[in-house]
C-alpha cells in the first residue's frame, strides 16, 4: 500500500515543486489596472521585467513595494519595467488604497489567485509565500523565479538590482537562471 501511495503522489509532488519555467516564454498574465486598461506582460517586450506577486496586506510585500519604487527610479532611462500584481482576497477593493498609501513609481494591479497560481505553476498542495518575484528578459523569456521563502528575498535590495543588471548585460541572455528555491524556514506567508 505504501508503494502504491508513493507511486501516485510522486508525480504530483514533482509537479507542485515546479515554478514558472525558467528559459521558457512567459505565459500570459492579465493584470487589471485601477481605472486603467489591463496590463499584459507582453506589452513590455524589449524591456527587462521584474514582476512582483504580492498581497496588499503583507508587510513584506509593502516593504518590497517601497524598495521597488526606489529601484524603478534608479533604473529610469534603462530598458527595465517593474510591475506588481496583487492577488489576495479582495485585492480589487484594496489596491487603490494600497497605491495611495505606498505611492509606487511603477504599475500595480491585481488579478485572481487562480491566475497567479497558473502563471507560476503552483497548486494548493504547496504553500505559496509572498512576495514572489519573476524576472523576464527583453524577449519575454523567464530568467528567474524567486519564491517568497527563498534566500533571494532575504536581501531583495541587492538581489533585485543584481538580477536586473545581469539581464541588462547582453551576454547573459542565454545564461542559466534560478528556479524557485525549496521551502526554507522563512515565516513570510500569504
Amino acid at each position: 500500500m505504501r508503494k502504491l501511495l508513493l507511486a501516485i503522489l510522486s508525480p504530483l509532488l514533482v509537479w507542485t515543486a515546479v515554478a514558472a519555467e525558467v528559459g521558457k516564454p512567459s505565459p500570459p498574465l492579465n493584470i487589471q489596472g485601477v481605472n486603467s486598461a489591463p496590463l499584459q506582460l507582453s506589452q513590455y517586450k524589449g524591456k527587462v521585467i521584474a514582476l512582483a506577486l504580492i498581497d496588499t496586506n503583507c508587510p513584506h510585500c509593502q516593504n518590497l513595494t517601497k524598495l521597488l519604487s526606489t529601484i524603478a527610479k534608479d533604473y529610469q532611462g534603462k530598458p527595465v519595467q517593474i510591475v506588481a500584481c496583487a492577488f489576495n482576497d479582495h485585492a480589487q477593493d484594496l489596491i487603490a488604497e494600497f497605491k495611495q498609501r505606498f505611492q509606487p513609481s511603477f504599475p500595480v494591479g491585481y488579478c485572481s489567485r487562480e491566475e497567479v497560481m497558473t502563471y507560476v505553476q503552483y497548486t494548493a498542495v504547496k504553500p505559496f509565500y509572498v512576495p514572489h518575484m519573476v524576472f523576464l528578459d527583453k524577449r519575454g523569456i523567464v530568467r528567474g523565479d524567486y519564491a517568497g521563502e527563498s534566500d533571494f528575498m532575504t536581501k531583495p535590495d541587492v538581489n533585485v538590482r543584481t538580477e536586473l543588471d545581469k539581464l541588462l548585460t547582453p551576454a547573459t541572455v542565454s545564461a542559466s537562471a534560478h528556479k524557485a528555491a525549496p521551502a526554507s524556514t522563512a515565516t513570510r506567508k500569504e
